[in-house]
């Protein structure tokens, strides 16, 4: 519960003020302004924090009493170049004492993922026990969380800055032809039919930035029918073009022995008009265990796996990891 000074203090502030207006930030008012870094809801790969996006946000008076908790934060304004964000009831700064902050982003993640548990915790913070990623959607929101404290109130800031960052690893999917293959003798056609994970971990337990009670192992299939084959092509110079194939969301892990990669695709060879497939059967690639290029998918890291199809070797692949968190962007409340 607020105490009583707090409670008089927001009478009195709101004896004075009507509300916060659009033109200006009032000294009462608590606001927010957050950056997120590189994503919400659909893995954005920018640095800004999308104004159609909302998150869902508590705050604490002195470390122990909730001050308020479990609101949602919509944009709410532009103010002297700060995109603003305000909660779904207007709150105003206590006079005295410290209010840490705690949030989550989208506010919607509970109605995205099967658990329906993610809350926030004034000790651990936001907390998600038995977080689930088993479709597209789940695997398309990024599930995000932030904190921040003003320890003195009676000088607080116009806007209160939350950093988000990223619960969840991002792995991306790309293609190429492994050379080129075609001379005055033959054509080679490279065609890619299908791909999917298999033995990843969908579930886990989220607390205090870490993960914990990862389980349940699931196959995702990422691309195939009823999409159309991949035909895959070169540039310049015949230099093989490299192409997109998917990224997507999945639990932070310890990619185990059943971690897999199952391709589908086609080479078929033209020699004096006549068609010779060379290899037509899904190949399945281990992921995890020792010698692997990665071993685990740790939180707020993007993974890029490139695959290369070729005649030789037939499927290759190089992985490598970049630092998502590198890319900060901002997230204002009000």
């Amino acid at each position: 519960m607020r105490k009583n000074v707090a409670y008089l203090a927001i009478l009195a502030i709101m004896t004075l003020l009507p509300g916060c207006t659009k033109t200006e930030i009032t000294s009462g008012c608590i606001a927010f302004a957050p950056v997120a870094a590189k994503a919400t809801r659909a893995i954005i790969q920018d640095t800004t924090y999308p104004e159609g996006e909302s998150f869902l946000v508590s705050a604490y008076h002195n470390g122990t009493s909730a001050y308020f908790e479990g609101l949602t934060a919509t944009y709410w304004s532009t103010v002297n170049g700060t995109k603003l964000w305000e909660t779904s009831t207007t709150e105003y700064w206590p006079l005295e004492g410290s209010l840490d902050f705690i949030a989550y982003s989208p506010a919607s993640v509970n109605s995205t993922q099967a658990s329906e548990r993610v809350i926030i915790d004034s000790e651990d913070g936001v907390v998600a026990e038995g977080y689930t990623i088993q479709n597209t959607t789940q695997m398309t929101t990024d599930f995000c969380y932030a904190s921040a404290t003003v320890a003195d109130c009676a000088s607080h800031p116009e806007s209160v800055p939350l950093a988000f960052s990223h619960a969840l690893s991002q792995v991306v999917f790309r293609v190429k032809a492994a050379d080129y293959y075609n001379d005055a003798q033959k054509a080679v056609s490279l065609t890619l039919k299908s791909l999917s994970l298999g033995g990843i971990n969908s579930v886990g337990s989220f607390a205090a930035g870490t993960w914990s009670d990862q389980s349940t192992e699931y196959s995702y299939p990422l691309f195939g029918a009823p999409s159309a084959p991949i035909s895959l092509t070169y540039g310049e110079g015949n230099v093989p073009d490299v192409i997109d194939i998917c990224a997507y969301l999945y639990v932070p892990q310890t990619l185990g022995a059943n971690a897999s990669i199952t391709v589908g695709y086609s080479i078929v060879q033209t020699v004096n008009s006549s068609n010779f497939t060379f290899e037509n059967a899904p190949v399945t690639i281990k992921l995890g265990g020792a010698g692997s290029a990665v071993t685990q998918w740790q939180p707020g890291k993007k993974y890029i796996y490139t695959l290369s199809i070729g005649l030789n070797d037939l499927i290759t692949f190089t992985v490598t990891a970049d630092d998502w968190t590198s890319h900060e962007a901002g997230v204002v409340v009000e």
